[in-house]
């Protein structure tokens, strides 16, 4: 076995390449329009509330239902332009914003006021083809969605999200509490540095993670290539992989389980970060600096065997 040492400096490169996807809220109100493609069949924006998006045989978007919440929280406005599709706006929210659930219910309150249950806030469902690019912004609620071509989600620390498959490319950034999951991506690309617990079941070509704090991501199967860089108290588990390249860093007190086959691996560790890797997972570019370790097929490694 031939191993190759390299020494990043592992706390400032993983700080770079999840801390520039990240940005506030308040940024990413509004997303841009070509982030995921060239067309928008759907675009929800600063949303408070529970979204429905259900499977259309029609060539556009369309609102199926828009239900005012219980209270006057939570104005709705659409939109429809030739150019973008479908446009939604929610609410501008206040930045104090709390939440609670309870027993699955969510209330939800601002500036320390008095706590709304999530019937008090707008219900919409809204039908698209499985064609469309589906952007959304959901600061609380609950939303789940059909099958799309492309997915672009900001889940806020508040919001709890299913997703059926995405065709091509799922583009998600999580904060605080939020959840998501996920049956099928192509591609995933995940920005959870700020928190948040993620599952994606199967991705067919393409994982890149960034995690951070107490975020946490599991995926059931995952082919073609991964990158994961992890920092705070974050952990991942890649229960089933078929790989031509793994690519780690990991920084903090992050863990990362890793089963399967990886043709060639690149992984950095450091601070007192833990990675696990089994069942024939090609050691490339190693680096552990501090305490980091790495555990291969359950015994910890101390640098490449002489033959």
């Amino acid at each position: 076995m031939e191993v190759s040492v390299w020494k990043p400096k592992l706390g400032r490169v993983v700080g770079l390449l999840c801390g520039l996807p990240l940005l506030s809220m308040a940024a990413h109100a509004s997303l841009p329009s070509d982030r995921t493609g060239g067309k928008v069949g759907l675009q929800i924006d600063d949303f408070i509330g529970t979204v429905r998006i259900v499977r259309s045989d029609q060539s556009a978007a369309s609102v199926v239902s828009i239900t005012e919440g219980e209270s006057d929280l939570g104005r709705v406005v659409v939109e429809e332009t030739a150019a973008s599709g479908l446009r939604i706006r929610g609410m501008p929210a206040p930045i104090a914003m709390n939440c609670v659930r309870t027993n699955g219910v969510l209330s939800i309150s601002f500036e320390d006021g008095a706590a709304h249950p999530i019937t008090d806030f707008p219900a919409i469902i809204v039908s698209v083809p499985e064609t469309a690019d589906v952007k959304l912004v959901l600061r609380a609620g609950d939303a789940e969605v059909s099958n799309i071509e492309n997915l672009e989600i900001l889940a806020g620390g508040c919001a709890h999200v299913v997703a059926k498959s995405v065709k091509e490319t799922l583009r998600l950034t999580t904060t605080g509490a939020a959840q998501f999951s996920i049956e099928h991506a192509r591609r995933a690309d995940i920005d959870a540095s700020n928190g948040g617990q993620i599952r994606i079941s199967n991705v067919g070509r393409l994982l890149s993670a960034c995690l951070g704090r107490a975020s946490k991501l599991n995926s059931e199967k995952v082919v073609g290539a991964a990158q994961v860089f992890m920092s705070g108290t974050s952990r991942a588990t890649l229960a089933d992989v078929d790989l031509s390249e793994l690519t780690a860093e990991l920084d903090g007190a992050s863990s990362l389980d890793v089963n399967g086959v990886a043709s060639t691996s690149r992984i950095a560790i450091g601070a007192a970060a833990r990675a696990y890797v089994t069942g024939g997972v090609t050691l490339g570019e190693i680096n552990l600096t501090r305490a980091g370790r790495l555990i291969v097929d359950g015994e910890r490694w101390r640098g490449p065997k002489n033959d």
